[in-house]
């Protein structure tokens, strides 16, 4: 095991963070327990999408593991944790703006809030209606764009439906509810 480990540490060091996650898997291995070998590999992955982050986690990890600091694998492991969170977070926050700024730029309204005017209003038909020639519905997940397509050929839609099938089939050839509409347009 502890070959492994220096190994995988030379790698690290070098850079070759692939080759590093290799040498503590290996080490994991031979003994799972090892909780430096466990937190090595969890960096060497880190390091392969944030290289700073993790090679400071990593001398961060070093001079706590030297000062005597009871358990720094852990602190280490939560630290990564509270990163992948946060980017996660953030990601999501850019995804929404994302959306947001297209609903804006092309006087949009969001599937959801499309949902909410289809509740206001009598049927599907009357509010479709009420917007099709002025806003555009944003549909960002597959799922709403499946149910926007059935309401559309469920209320009479079918030919401005077929409009949407040529490019849902590019986007999901082997979708079987997509493939089940375009039957049902057919029919």
């Amino acid at each position: 095991m502890k070959k492994y480990l220096k190994r995988g540490i030379n790698s690290f060091y070098k850079k070759n963070y692939d080759e590093a996650l290799l040498y503590f898997s290996l080490a994991l291995n031979d003994k799972p327990s090892s909780k430096e070998a466990r937190v090595c590999a969890i960096l060497s992955e880190l390091a392969i999408d944030k290289e700073d982050e993790a090679t400071a986690l990593y001398e961060y990890y070093l001079i706590s593991k030297d000062s005597g600091v009871h358990n720094p694998e852990e602190m280490i492991e939560d630290i990564v944790d509270s990163i992948e969170l946060t980017m996660e977070s953030l990601n999501a926050l850019f995804f929404e703006s994302e959306i947001e700024a297209k609903i804006d730029e092309e006087n949009g309204i969001a599937y959801d809030d499309f949902r909410a005017f289809i509740e206001s209003k009598d049927s599907f038909r009357e509010a479709f209606e009420n917007i099709m020639f002025s806003t555009k519905v944003i549909i960002h997940k597959k799922d709403d764009f499946i149910d926007f397509l059935e309401k559309l050929i469920d209320n009479g839609f079918k030919e401005m439906s077929m409009n949407y099938f040529e490019s849902a089939i590019q986007l999901f050839p082997n979708d079987e509810k997509i493939l089940n509409l375009v039957k049902k347009v057919k029919n």
